[in-house]
C-alpha cells in the first residue's frame, strides 16, 4: 500500500467533526465517538476494553468488536499496542482518518442546519 493511502493520525477534536460527516454504519460511528472520549487530545492513547465500551454504549461485546473491527479497516482508527486480552488488558488505539475520507462526507463541511422547514 503506497504511503498516500495509508491513515493519518488526527487529533481529537478534528477527528469527532470529521466521523460526524461521514457515512458509516450506525453501530461504528456510536462507538467511534465514544472512543473519542477515551483520546487524549492529540488522538492518542486510547484504551477501553471492548467490555467497557459494550457496558458505556449498553451494546453487546460483539457489537462494539464488529464496530471495531469495520472502524480499522476503514482507517479510522489503528493500534498503537496489542495487549493481552486474556490477561484482562485493553488494546491501545489512536484517531487516524483514511486517505479517502473525502469521498466518504455526507454532510457539508460548514455543518450548518439547513434552513429549509422539514417535509412533515
Amino acid at each position: 500500500m503506497p504511503v498516500d493511502d495509508a491513515p493519518q493520525p488526527c487529533d481529537r477534536f478534528d477527528w469527532e467533526r470529521v466521523v460526524r460527516r461521514v457515512s458509516m454504519p450506525t453501530g461504528a460511528k456510536f462507538v467511534a465517538l465514544t472512543l473519542a472520549t477515551y483520546a487524549d487530545g492529540d488522538g492518542t492513547r486510547i484504551r477501553p476494553s471492548n467490555a467497557r465500551l459494550a457496558n458505556v454504549i449498553e451494546k453487546s461485546e460483539r457489537t462494539v468488536e464488529r464496530s471495531m473491527a469495520w472502524l480499522r479497516s476503514a482507517g479510522f482508527i489503528a493500534v498503537t499496542s496489542r495487549k493481552n486480552r486474556f490477561a484482562g488488558q485493553a488494546n491501545e488505539y489512536r484517531l487516524t482518518l483514511p486517505a479517502d475520507v473525502l469521498e466518504l462526507m455526507v454532510l457539508d463541511p460548514s455543518d450548518q442546519p439547513s434552513t429549509e422547514p422539514d417535509a412533515a
